[in-house]
């Protein structure tokens, strides 16, 4: 298993008793130091969209070289959500990876912990996405445990490592009640990486 980018575990044990909030604060805070490190120039912006607030990168506002993208969110997981906008997300502009590289519309935060669309959506490989993968069905579990506990925070960070907003890892967890669980995991398998 692949190396976290951020100590979220003891950033979480840290912050103590902290809320969901202050938690997820933390989090993109974190993400955002990280993201800047490792990309230079950026215009990081914050926002809420429904229950989810986000970090994102809107480079085209400084004609900066990346692709304007989601860095990462975190949302409280709701106790009940509403039904899925099934011609919304069909109608979500995406060009595919390529032929031999299927991708879906993933969404950073699960709908099932309180995810909608817009920044939230962005190009997932699809066997990772839909579970087909031993490291899919890994993913899958882990937002199923995430959803299960009303109140936790459900959090998503996108690593890019080129200029597109096709993310080439993410990482994603939870936290609730002093547990917290986070996994890195391959989003474009397809990639030749060179150490």
């Amino acid at each position: 298993m692949p190396d976290l980018s951020i100590a979220y575990g003891k950033l979480i044990e840290a912050l103590g008793s902290a809320d969901v909030d202050e938690i997820g604060e933390a989090l993109l805070s974190a993400s955002g130091a990280r993201y800047e490190s490792t990309v230079g120039d950026c215009e990081l912006l914050f926002f809420t969209q429904g229950s989810a607030r986000f970090l994102f990168d809107l480079a085209s506002s400084r004609d900066l070289p990346q692709a304007d993208r989601t860095v990462a969110a975190y949302a409280a997981t709701p106790a009940s959500v509403a039904t899925r906008d099934a011609s919304y997300q069909r109608g979500f502009p995406m060009e595919p990876a390529s032929e031999t590289e299927p991708v879906d519309r993933g969404h950073l935060i699960p709908r099932l912990s309180g995810g909608e669309y817009g920044p939230n959506i962005f190009r997932q490989d699809r066997a990772l996405n839909r579970g087909w993968s031993e490291e899919g069905k890994q993913f899958r579990e882990l937002e199923r445990r995430a959803a299960a506990r009303v109140g936790s925070l459900y959090f998503g960070h996108l690593i890019y490592t080129d200029d597109s907003d096709y993310p080439a890892e993410l990482e994603t967890g939870w936290a609730h009640q002093g547990v917290a669980e986070f996994r890195r995991f391959d989003n474009r398998p397809f990639i030749v990486r060179v150490a």
